[in-house]
């Protein structure tokens, strides 16, 4: 970096003791895209992940214990920005937007104004970075963050659709267990309105045959009655009086 008293002459906060051939002009459209990037990039960072709701955990719990789950892999939270430009093949850039995020915070006390000016004077007075380089450095990991949430969409997208069949399956072989038991049900149902209908045939012909047993019993008893009787009657007309 250029020494303090360059970068300040070169913003033009102090006069030159020496006469200097002066910067070409700012950009203002660079300066506020990088402060506009530089912000975005600060709120990314201060935004806690999402926690996943109550619900959605019970589901996932009762889906792990009724089904085994897919081979597919979910959403990765939390994931550091380094590691998702590693992954999407950003290279190190020597002087990286999070340099200058940290430089535009350094100046949030002046006016945005001055802020462009001195950021411009101290591209022009450090040779070691460019505004351009930032710029492509920026862009790089935009594209690099985009990328890496298409892919976590494809994954969620993947995972939705191997889920949705997995319940289009279970649903089906619990459709077909359902109608299998019921034919069951309906044949257990039929053999027990047979075996009452048996029982009660058995039963009424058994009663029957008491019945009729009983009456035949009667009638045998009044003629065995009626035989004894006359017996009795004829065995006495032949027997001598009683001693």
């Amino acid at each position: 970096m250029a020494s303090l008293k360059k970068i300040l002459e070169a913003a033009r906060l102090i006069e030159s003791a020496t006469p200097q051939v002066p910067p070409p002009p700012a950009d203002d459209g660079d300066i506020d895209a990088i402060i506009r990037r530089a912000a975005e990039a600060e709120a990314r960072t201060s935004t806690p992940p999402p926690m996943p709701a109550r619900g959605q955990r019970a589901r996932a719990d009762a889906e792990a214990v009724d089904a085994p789950a897919p081979a597919l892999a979910g959403v990765e939270e939390g994931l550091d920005f380094a590691q998702i430009y590693a992954r999407q093949g950003v290279a190190d850039a020597g002087f990286p937007i999070e340099r200058l995020i940290k430089l535009v915070d350094g100046l949030k006390a002046l006016d945005p104004t001055t802020r462009r000016a001195a950021i411009s004077a101290m591209d022009v007075a450090d040779e070691t970075w460019s505004m351009d380089q930032v710029l492509a450095d920026a862009d790089a990991k935009i594209a690099a963050l985009r990328g890496h949430q298409r892919h976590l969409q494809g994954n969620a997208d993947a995972l939705v659709q191997a889920n949705q069949t997995r319940i289009a399956a279970l649903e089906s072989s619990r459709d077909a267990r359902l109608a299998d038991l019921r034919q069951q049900i309906a044949a257990l149902e039929a053999q027990i309105q047979d075996a009452v209908g048996a029982t009660a045939a058995d039963v009424a012909r058994l009663q029957s045959e008491s019945e009729s047993n009983k009456a035949a019993l009667a009638r045998e008893t009044q003629r065995l009655d009626a035989q004894v009787l006359s017996l009795e009657e004829l065995a006495a007309q032949f027997r001598g009086p009683a001693a």
